[in-house]
Parts: C-alpha cells; sequence; structure tokens
C-alpha cells in the first residue's frame, strides 16, 4: 500500500511538474519577443466582443475622390478642445467608439477615424494582417482629414491625438504630419519614432507617452530611447510606464489591468486639461 500511495505521489508530482512546464512554455510564447518586428504578433491580448453601445454617430470624410466613415462623438455645449481618436489592430470597434464617447463626456469633440476602410476583427491573426496591410499614404489622408474636419468644428480650440497599440503609433504619425494644428499628442503602448530632427516638428505642443514595462513589442529599451529622442528634440513629454503588459488599457482585452488602466486614463485626462484649451 505504501508503495502504491508513493508511486500514485510521483505520478502526480510529474503531472503537475508537466502542466506547469507547459503552462509557462506558454506564457513565453504569449510575451514572445517582437522588438524588431512592425506588428505585436505575440502580445497576444484575447478579444470580448462584449462593449458599450456607442451614443455618436456616423460622419463622412471627403478625400480626393474617395471617401472614409468616422465616428464622431460631441459634448453637450462648447467643446473645451478636440481629440483625433485611432483604433488598435482590431479596426474601428465599439471600444474606441466607446473611448471617443468618454472624451465627449468630458467635454471634448471626439472623431475616431477607420484605417481599415470598413474591415473590423475579432481575430487576433486577422488583426496582425490587417496591421500589416496598411496602406501608410492612406492611414496619412484619413488622419489628415480627420484633423481637418475637428479644425473646422471646433476652430477655436487646440486638437490633440490620441491611440492605442497600432493607433499609438499612428496617433504619433498623424500629430507630425499636421504639427502646426497640433497641440498634443498621447500614445499608449505603440511604435515610437526615435529620430530627433522628426520630432522636433512637436516643438511648441506637449506628449504624453503611456508604455507597459511586459510589453514585447514595444520594450523598455525602445521607451527609454524614446524618451532620449525627445529630450535632444526639445518636446515636452511625460513618459509613463507601468507593470503591465501591451494592452493593458482595453478592458475588452485579456490583458487588461485596472489599476493601470484608471492610473493612465487619469494622468490622461490630466494631460489633456493642461494643453487644450
Amino acid at each position: 500500500m505504501t508503495k502504491t500511495k508513493t508511486g500514485l505521489t510521483a505520478l502526480a508530482a510529474a503531472a503537475l511538474l508537466s502542466f506547469a512546464a507547459r503552462a509557462d512554455g506558454a506564457a513565453q510564447r504569449d510575451a514572445a519577443s517582437d522588438q524588431d518586428s512592425a506588428i505585436p504578433a505575440h502580445q497576444k491580448h484575447p478579444y470580448d466582443a462584449a462593449m458599450p453601445t456607442p451614443a455618436g454617430k456616423a460622419v463622412e470624410l471627403k478625400i480626393g475622390g474617395q471617401s472614409a466613415i468616422a465616428y464622431q462623438a460631441r459634448p453637450a455645449g462648447e467643446p473645451r478642445g478636440a481629440v483625433l481618436v485611432i483604433h488598435e489592430y482590431w479596426g474601428l470597434n465599439d471600444w474606441i467608439r466607446h473611448e471617443a464617447d468618454e472624451l465627449a463626456q468630458l467635454g471634448y469633440l471626439a472623431l475616431a477615424v477607420d484605417l481599415y476602410k470598413g474591415q473590423v476583427t475579432t481575430d487576433p491573426e486577422t488583426a496582425n494582417k490587417l496591421m500589416a496591410g496598411l496602406d501608410p499614404a492612406w492611414a496619412a489622408q484619413v488622419e489628415r482629414a480627420g484633423i481637418k474636419w475637428l479644425k473646422a468644428q471646433a476652430p477655436k480650440h487646440g486638437i490633440a491625438t490620441i491611440g492605442w497599440c497600432m493607433g499609438g503609433g499612428q496617433s504619433l504619425q498623424a500629430s507630425l504630419a499636421s504639427a502646426q494644428d497640433i497641440s498634443a499628442t498621447v500614445i499608449y503602448y505603440g511604435m515610437p519614432v526615435l529620430d530627433p530632427s522628426q520630432l522636433a516638428r512637436l516643438k511648441g505642443a506637449a506628449l504624453l507617452g503611456i508604455f507597459a514595462k511586459r510589453d514585447g513589442w514595444i520594450t523598455p529599451d525602445k521607451v527609454q530611447a524614446f524618451d532620449r529622442a525627445l529630450t535632444r528634440a526639445g518636446v515636452a513629454h511625460q513618459i509613463e510606464s507601468y507593470d503591465a503588459d501591451h494592452a493593458f488599457a482595453n478592458p475588452s482585452g485579456g490583458k487588461h489591468n485596472p489599476a493601470a488602466a484608471k492610473d493612465a486614463w487619469a494622468k490622461t485626462r490630466a494631460f489633456l486639461a493642461a494643453h487644450l484649451q
């Protein structure tokens, strides 16, 4: 009997070790480095389709002979500023529309643009393909059209850009391309620009960078390099890094970190209030 119990105990221990090894391996694959990649292919954050119902409405942006559909969220009264909102690699979904609604509740005129021409997905592999296939020229045109629309709708107020993941990098690109019209830029774990000569276009504006210390795509080394480049460029900036994973601010994703997200949003609100008039 003792030998049997001992044998069963050993088998159970071996099974637990095997399970732990498999779980550890899966976690390592999940957080594998994308440091040299253009897309966050290994920064898995499962998607939860249950999101708030949008309160705003669609608007058509004219781009040459084409058009792009965007989502507008308006404040109850006169706006205190305007914000261009740029989606993650999933596309313009209801979570991003909800973020625009949140900004409108804070008093901002918000416009969430669609860089994917109507394509939206809940599948990470498809999202990777959509992001990899993004046409930079089209994205730039859409972003410029969005900023032009905001400028026309709120001519007396400053304009900011904000984006998450892919949209974080596009937020920076949009600000660089229309620097003369931009008062503030917010980047949530998006691809940085490390050339001080390019970043110098943002002198006179301000930048808030929100990053994750466990991000295998926008790694801490990249964040530090970005911080140094902004300093050399003479751009007023604030960098915040959290003990969290990529996409930690997305409440519809599996990597959501409520405490970090709450603090990051509080800092975002304070930053926009300070730089948009």
